[in-house]
């Protein structure tokens, strides 16, 4: 279990619960289909829940560093659909969680129709 600790207060928060923040934060931006998920299954994928689900989560000692892949809606504003991910993260993380954020990117991977 990938755990950090905040020297703070000694706060023990779990990778795994940072990386549902990050990905349903993403999903509630209005031109955002979902996070990419891999197709491709590999013997890491088995035994880590996280690849595959669209974010990435690094700890370093500034800060941590997310990077979140989505699928967009096709003719949506990529630039403000991507500024309002990074805004709604940072919120969500920092209004739940005693992390400093080091940096937030978004990387657009593919674009699909809305399914009616």
């Amino acid at each position: 279990m990938a755990q950090i600790k905040e020297s703070v207060n000694n706060t023990y928060i779990n990778k795994n619960m940072v990386v549902s923040i990050v990905s349903l934060a993403a999903k509630e931006i209005e031109g955002v289909k979902d996070v990419y998920k891999s197709k491709r299954l590999s013997l890491r994928s088995l035994f880590n829940r996280n690849i595959g689900k669209g974010v990435k989560i690094k700890y370093t000692k500034l800060g941590i560093l997310i990077d979140i892949y989505i699928v967009v809606d096709p003719g949506c504003e990529v630039n403000e659909v991507v500024y309002h991910i990074q805004q709604n993260v940072k919120n969500s993380i920092t209004s739940l969680l005693p992390l400093h954020i080091k940096a937030i990117n978004v990387h657009v991977m593919d674009a699909e129709k809305i399914s009616l």
